[in-house]
Parts: structure tokens; sequence; C-alpha cells
């Protein structure tokens, strides 16, 4: 206790006070302001001046980066779970840096991110991936570490076709929103372990009722799904997480201590020293009570509450990732359906709530439906919103960014390749496995445009002067005419019409170009001669 307390002359001190602030509002301002209280405002001035310059810098920055979209395609027989997904997820940890002062603070840096997504452009559905492309290699490595039979192209940006697209629209319509967590992000949501079967042990894949509602989409209806993740530090979890664990755990959290609280500790620890004067009189202090009752809590705890705390911390044992889940439905106005393209959707997302844990739910600042006042402009605003930071890939705008941390495990719950068990239709896959060309092969057999434009079916093979067939597709063939004559017709005219869902013009752009080795015939195989002991009739 400091001796000093109680030699204030607190009746001059209160006195004082009142007379100060008895002044008018502009005067008090003025002499606060003139008594140091400048300082305090050239600081605040200087510091928001320079968050302006500092994010002009980190526009700057991002504005250098080059993006690479990428379309997957699997094996249609898969048989691996969402774990072989979850380590494509943790692979992509290795992608974050920990800059240096100079490169945070005056070069304005910033983490870059990848984007997962998953997309039915009218019931034909492909898995995609954007990636910085210096970290094309790790995408791809990633990828084929875990699926090796796996196709992976680059491919045109779907959502960029509407970049100029703007609300209101004659044409269009649009439903979308930001997916935000229930509770605080250490909380886990329901996870792929958690879909499999007691008994059987099978896996339950969570994506196929997204998928089949997917593939049921018609002509003129889009679905868009996204996951911006965002690599962060380690441990990365941050001081909510920390605190949760050791309240679960019957101890006292004590927060990291910031410059305000250095500024008012002195008043704290005045103020706790008049109370621990008053609480001597009264024996006890309370606070030795409550650390006595918080040492029994953690043996307090219920079975269901013990399950959720090994939930969160198996959540926070693995990475972390900052995440945008981003949901658009966009329709033609003459087929636009809530009901099929917006709560199928949800409630195909919602699988992942759990009542005990976590789960996701439309965030109230995107989420394109507004209630009471001026309800068509804040709609307007918010469907151009939220289509904008679709197409952008943004990692920061929108809903609360503080809360929406998920790990690897939870990312592969929501996005990731469907099992072999899994029969939507429609959903791009590969039919057949595909071998290395025989080291044998002529050289000039092998001189193919190997770089498709994309949109484009096949590319043209020139084969030159081979001991190979020139190409097995649609030579010219005579047919008769009605007085038994015959008549060349054009290849194109005999061949079959091509499918009417690769002539659609928004999935041409990611429809894969067949490959070079699809339109090489088969080696003439020239025979041997007999045996020669071969009997002779």
């Amino acid at each position: 206790m400091n001796p000093d307390f109680f030699s204030i002359d607190w009746q001059a001190f209160f006195y004082s006070f009142n007379q100060f602030a008895s002044q008018d509002p502009l005067t008090i301002g003025w002499q606060i302001f003139f008594g140091g209280g400048w300082v305090i405002f050239a600081i605040v001035m200087v510091y928001a001046v320079y968050l302006v310059w500092l994010d002009g810098r980190q526009g700057k920055f991002a504005s250098k980066w080059q993006w690479t979209l990428l379309a997957i395609d699997i094996p249609k027989n898969n048989e691996q779970t969402p774990k072989a997904v979850e380590s494509i997820f943790t692979a992509l940890a290795g992608a974050q840096k920990n800059p240096n002062l100079v490169d945070k603070y005056w070069e304005g840096w910033l983490q870059e991110s990848f984007s997962f997504e998953v997309i039915s452009l009218e019931g034909y559905i492909q898995f995609l991936v954007r990636t910085p492309t210096h970290f094309r290699d790790l995408i791809e490595a990633a990828v084929y570490a875990q699926y090796p039979d796996a196709e992976i192209i680059e491919v045109e940006d779907y959502a960029a076709t509407y970049k100029d697209l703007r609300f209101p629209n004659e044409q269009y319509n649009l439903w979308g929103t930001e997916m935000v967590l229930i509770k605080d992000y250490p909380y886990p949501i329901r996870s792929y372990e958690e879909f499999e079967h007691k008994l059987s042990g099978n896996l339950i894949d969570p994506m196929a009722g997204l998928l089949e509602i997917m593939s049921r989409f018609g002509a003129g209806e889009q679905l868009w799904l996204q996951l911006v993740i965002t690599p962060q530090p380690p441990p990365g979890w941050g001081e909510k997480a920390k605190k949760i664990v050791t309240e679960f755990t019957g101890q006292t959290y004590t927060p990291p201590s910031t410059l305000i609280d250095k500024l008012i500790k002195p008043v704290e620890l005045t103020a706790s020293g008049a109370a621990s004067v008053v609480e001597s009189f009264l024996g006890a202090s309370s606070e030795d009570k409550k650390k006595e009752e918080d040492q029994w809590k953690m043996f307090k705890i219920t079975p269901g509450q013990r399950t959720v705390m090994e939930k969160i911390e198996r959540k926070l044992s693995k990475h972390a990732f900052r995440v945008k889940f981003r949901l658009i439905y966009l329709a033609e106005k003459n087929v636009f359906s809530k009901g099929r393209g917006v709560a199928a959707v949800i409630g195909a997302i919602q699988q992942f709530n759990t009542t005990d844990a976590n789960g996701f739910k439309p965030g109230k600042r995107t989420k394109t439906a507004v209630d009471y006042f001026r309800v068509g402009a804040r709609t307007v605003y918010r469907q151009n919103f939220i289509l904008k930071q679709f197409i952008k890939r943004g990692n920061y705008y929108g809903e609360e960014v503080g809360n929406m941390f998920l790990n690897p495990e939870e990312l592969a719950s929501i996005w990731h390749f469907p099992v072999i068990s899994v029969k939507a239709t429609l959903v791009e896959k590969i039919e057949s496995k595909k071998a290395a060309p025989p080291s044998r092969l002529p050289y000039e057999a092998r001189q193919f445009e190997l770089k498709p434009k994309i949109g484009e079916l096949a590319p043209t093979a020139n084969l030159g002067e081979t001991d190979f067939l020139p190409s097995p597709v649609a030579p010219q063939s005579p047919l008769l005419n009605d007085d038994n004559s015959a008549s060349e017709v054009a290849p194109e005219e005999i061949l079959p019409p091509p499918s009417p869902l690769k002539q659609t013009p928004e999935i041409k752009k990611i429809i894969r170009p067949a490959t070079a080795s699809s339109v090489v015939a088969a080696p003439i195989r020239k025979q041997a001669a007999p045996p020669p002991n071969l009997p002779v009739v």
C-alpha cells in the first residue's frame, strides 16, 4: 500500500475538478488541447495519415501479383478420402512467410492467398484452384502426391466474364453471401471423420449432397462456391484460443499487456490496494475464493464438455488458415429459383454444423437479403459488392476477418474431391488413365501444339513423314447417290455431332482440351516371317 495515497488533499482535488468541469465544453476542450492534449492529437493524425499511405503501398505491392486458375480432375474411381485433400491444404502452409519490419511497414508486404472453388455452370461441375503463378508448382506437387493420375490444366477465369455485370440488371439476378462461424473460431465444425459409418467404417461423403444439388441446375443457372485461404504464421490461433482453452481447464487467463494496460496499471494498483484494505476487515478475499473454485472446475465438466474440449485441442494442434467462404447463385431472371439455388445449398452446407461445437451461417453484412429500410438500394449494393469481391478473390473486405480461422481438416471437409460412391452426374472426372508414349516413337510424330488455347476441343496434329497413319479421324469416304454414282463427302459431314454440353459458351472455356495422344493413330505393325519348322499342307 502506498502511504502517500492517504496524504492526498481530496477535498481540494474535488473542488478543483468541479471548477474545471463547470465550464462550457468548448473552453474545456481548448484547455485540454493547449495543456498538452495537442500531442495526442498530433500522434493520432500522423498515425491516420500513415495508415492511408500504407494502404496505398499494400495495393501497389499486391498489383504485382500474377495469378493462375487451374482445373483439377481426378479418376472417376477415386478411393481417396478427404484425408488426402487435408494433406494438400497442409502443404500450403509452406507458402507462409515471416516478413521483416521493413517489408511489413514500409514496402507494404501482404501474405498471398489461395482460392479453392467448386462451380456449377448449368449443371456442369468443375473443381478449380486459383494460385499465385509462382506457387503453381507447389499446388501441382501437392495434388499429384495424393492423386498421381489427376489432370491439372490452366483455364480461363469463368468469373471474369461477369466483371462488367452490374445490378440492378434486366437479364440476371444474384443471391450471394459470405458464410461465417456461429461461435468463436476455436470451436471446430463437423469434420469428415465424423461422417464415417460407425459399423462399416465407410465414409458418407459430405460433398455428395452439395454435388447432387449442383448437378440439377439447368440452362441459365450457375453456382459458385469459393474458399479463399491465407496461411497464418505458427501457431497462428491468437489469444482467443488460449483464453478458451485456459478457461476450460479451470485456470485464470491473463491476456498480454498492451500500451493502454501499462498506462492504467498504476490506477489499477491503487484501486486494488484500497480494496485489499477493505477485504482485510472482512476476512478471505473474493479473489482467493475464485481461485479455489477454478481449481475444481476441470473436475466438474460434463462428458459432452470434455468431448468439446478434445475437439478444440485437436483443431488448435494443426495449422491455421484465415478463410473467406463465399457463395453466389447467379441465374437468369426467368429461371432464378431461391428454393433450388439458395435454400438447398445452404442446407447442404449446414451438415457441417453441430450444436455443441460450431457451424456456418450467412453473414449479416454481405447477405443479399435485407429488411426494413431502403431494401432495394441496399440489396443492389450488396449484390455488386459480393460479385466484385468474388471475382477479385479478396481475402479481407466483407465480413469480420478476426473470427474466421479453419485448419486443414475443416477445409478438406468442405472442399474435397468426391469419392467413388458419389454418383452425381456431370462432375468432371478422368474416364481412363493415360500412359506415357513409347520410347521408340519417332521424334517428328511428337511435334504437336501441346498448349492449345483454352476452349479448343482438340489440337491439330502435324505428323510429318513417318510410318504412322496420318489420322484416324474422318477420312473422306465415298457415298452412293440415287443413281448409284459415288460422291465425295467432306470429313466434317460424317463426324458425329458434338455434345450439346460442350457447345455452351461458358462451359467451353473450362472444358479440358483433348490431348495430342488422342489423335495419334496406332503404329502399323509389320508382320514377321513364319517360323522355319511350320508344317506345310
